[in-house]
């Protein structure tokens, strides 16, 4: 009785939803770095450059340019929704557990997009990232104890530059932690993009089977006792 009260107060420790968080970013970055360079201009997370793009090949070139970006965008808007009703409802009362499995699901399916991605239509291949870009920013978006968008910029710049003026002119010290974590975050969204251009560049390496390779570390990170607090007694 003792031992299952034990396991059920047991959570993670804050640092490991930073790791996740941060994690998510890096990625982030890297695949749409990824596929605006290789799938014809298309972002996957960041939603505003990817509808403004599509807007300029709509009046330039017309909607059968367009309609990709459009599909990605509705992918994104799934993966946002079916996110959030996961979260709610899978290990409820219990985040340790929700996050074990929302972190396998995120596994399993970029697994399974790396494996198809050869025999996929580009279209819906980019229309599955659009999903799983979706399902990220929703699921994973705590870094030091504050909520970031892991896959848009713009409103991180923005509470960064918030922050920075409570720091500086109001001389509020909690604005200043929170100035420095969202630098932190974006500087590791640049890097991401950075590894992406990168392994878009080296046909040895697939930015899908990475991302697999690197989601399974962080699952396998969410069963060391590292990740967890230490239990209540």
């Amino acid at each position: 009785m003792i031992h299952m009260e034990i396991e059920t107060t047991r959570q993670f420790r804050p640092v490991t939803d930073t790791v996740l968080g941060l994690g998510a970013t890096l990625l982030m970055g890297a695949i749409d770095a990824d596929t605006f360079l290789k799938h014809g201009e298309v972002l996957v997370s960041a939603q505003t450059g990817n509808l403004i793009v599509g807007v300029v090949k709509l009046v330039t070139s017309g909607w059968q340019a367009a309609w990709v970006n459009g599909f990605v965008w509705v992918g994104y808007f799934l993966g946002c929704f079916v996110a959030q009703g996961l979260s709610e409802h899978v290990g409820e009362h219990n985040h340790r557990r929700q996050m074990r499995w929302l972190m396998l699901i995120d596994v399993v399916a970029y697994a399974a997009l790396a494996g198809l991605q050869r025999s996929l239509p580009e279209q819906w291949l980019l229309f599955f990232l659009g999903i799983m870009a979706g399902f990220e920013l929703t699921t994973f978006r705590q870094v030091g104890g504050i909520a970031i968008n892991n896959g848009i910029m713009t409103g991180n710049t923005k509470n960064m530059a918030t922050s920075a003026y409570q720091a500086l002119i109001d001389g509020n010290r909690a604005a200043r932690n929170r100035f420095f974590r969202f630098i932190l975050v974006l500087v590791t969204f640049l890097l991401g993009c950075a590894v992406g251009v990168r392994l878009a560049n080296l046909a040895a390496l697939d930015v899908l089977w990475i991302a697999s390779g690197f989601k399974l570390a962080l699952l396998c990170w969410l069963f060391v006792p590292m990740a967890m607090e230490k239990p209540r007694t």
